[in-house]
């Protein structure tokens, strides 16, 4: 669609924190035509009246596990070893239809709450084909840009878990991308080891030269508790960066999901490959896992995205949240005053840090660009009165006043409707799943 939001205050998100008052926004065949005031308009084009919105980029989620949105609430006060006995058996036995349902639910939150791009590392296991193509379908149907990095493990945590062969696994997420051409490139494939102390050494190498051969992006959990630190350390005799660097596999395709518990030699380790962090804040402090060393990434310039990491960790899908939990955070962990974040950096990691990491685009608004934004209400609570658009939105939106969400130019949300699936269905059918999946009222399936 060939749109023009008209007088629209526009955060672009550049290095210098450019904002343009009363500018009309652009959009022919996709893209960001121009950034003008009183931009021609041709019978081709739609105009949205945008005197009341501001617009910025579509916020990115770098890490998330859709079929946890099934089973928000459950398992407080439980860290994460415990927490997984809890959660996961019910949801490794998802059906396909149930895992299209719980990422198009994870889908609607987050367009309502201002996000249009998602790293989703897909757990189900073991992995199966029907279980990718499920995922895959519902983002191709939800309109947003997905990379779904489809979780490889075959050391099991269970001991009624069934582990398919290396080969089998890296076949299977193979097919799944020279399958994946459907979506015109918005949604991806990608390897998705579980965490290094999952994966036997065989595993990691066979996802890396998939992965090299392919183009392929890598996504994994490291360091997510001091427990995983530790154990790499009994298993490896060193850290487990030092451990995927020995393999090979660090590098600018790989991201390292939490590493909460990263020392000196693991830093400089990442930011001498390129690697990238997401940090997941909220579900760092839900699980009692520990403060990510955000402050020493940026220091060392290591790429950092952040994410909500999956709703039974976080309880909500809304990176808006994340963000100000990431950036308030690190106030409280021993960090100078001089040296916190402050909020177009907090904004980058949402947006174009992120878009860089995983293929997104540039994650700004300057013509050329995919048109992927958001266009939030400007008279509500979160800028009135306004005194700065930056702090604003990092410290006081909670994603409620988004009314317009694209991707590639075409609207996903429309004055506040979903337009790519139904909505009201998802939510009834999610409810309905979601009372019979577990196996208690509790949701109290221990190992």
């Amino acid at each position: 669609m060939d749109l023009i939001l008209s007088n629209a205050t526009v955060l672009t998100l550049d290095d210098a924190g450019t904002v343009l008052p009363a500018c009309d926004v652009s959009v022919r065949e996709g893209v960001i035509a121009g950034l003008d005031s009183g931009a021609a308009v041709d019978r081709s084009q739609r105009v949205i009246d945008a005197s009341d919105l501001l617009v910025m980029p579509g916020l990115i989620n770098g890490h998330t596990h859709s079929p946890e949105t099934l089973a928000k609430g459950r398992a407080d006060r439980s860290t994460q070893e415990s927490w997984l006995g809890q959660i996961w058996p019910p949801l490794d036995a998802l059906e396909p239809r149930q895992i299209y349902v719980a990422a198009l639910l994870g889908a609607a939150e987050m367009l309502r709450t201002g996000t249009i791009s998602v790293v989703d590392h897909f757990r189900q296991t073991p992995v199966r084909p029907p279980a990718v193509d499920a995922v895959a379908r519902a983002y191709r149907d939800s309109g947003m840009r997905a990379v779904i990095a489809v979780m490889l493990r075959d050391v099991a945590q269970r001991k009624d878990q069934q582990m398919s062969s290396p080969k089998e696994q890296v076949e299977i997420v193979e097919e799944a991308h020279l399958n994946g051409d459907a979506s015109e490139g918005r949604v991806r494939i990608a390897l998705g080891p579980s965490a290094p102390t999952r994966c036997s050494d065989e595993l990691l190498v066979a996802a890396g030269d998939l992965a090299a051969r392919h183009g392929l992006l890598m996504h994994t959990h490291v360091d997510e508790t001091l427990a995983d630190a530790a154990e790499a350390r009994e298993r490896y005799g060193t850290s487990n960066v030092r451990h995927l660097d020995a393999l090979g596999l660090l590098g600018p395709s790989l991201s390292l999901a939490h590493a909460v518990w990263l020392d000196e030699e693991d830093i400089d380790l990442l930011a001498g490959a390129g690697a990238a962090v997401v940090h997941n804040p909220v579900s760092n402090m839900r699980l009692g896992s520990g403060i990510a060393p955000l402050t020493a990434l940026r220091d060392r310039a290591v790429p950092v995205a952040l994410g909500t990491d999956g709703a039974a960790s976080n309880d909500g899908q809304s990176v808006f949240e994340a963000l100000k939990a990431a950036v308030l955070l690190q106030r409280v962990a021993g960090v100078q005053a001089h040296r916190w974040f402050q909020a177009l950096e907090g904004l980058a990691m949402a947006t174009s840090a992120p878009a860089q990491i995983f293929g997104f685009g540039t994650g700004r608004i300057e013509p050329g660009e995919p048109a992927d934004f958001i266009a939030v209400r400007r008279s509500g609570y979160t800028f009135t009165p306004c005194n700065d658009w930056h702090s604003q939105i990092v410290f006081g939106a909670n994603g409620l006043d988004v009314r317009y969400a694209a991707v590639g130019g075409k609207l996903l949300l429309d004055d506040g409707r979903i337009t790519t699936f139904d909505e009201e269905a998802i939510l009834a059918e999610a409810r309905d799943i979601g009372s019979c999946i577990f196996a208690s009222p509790e949701g109290a399936i221990n190992e």
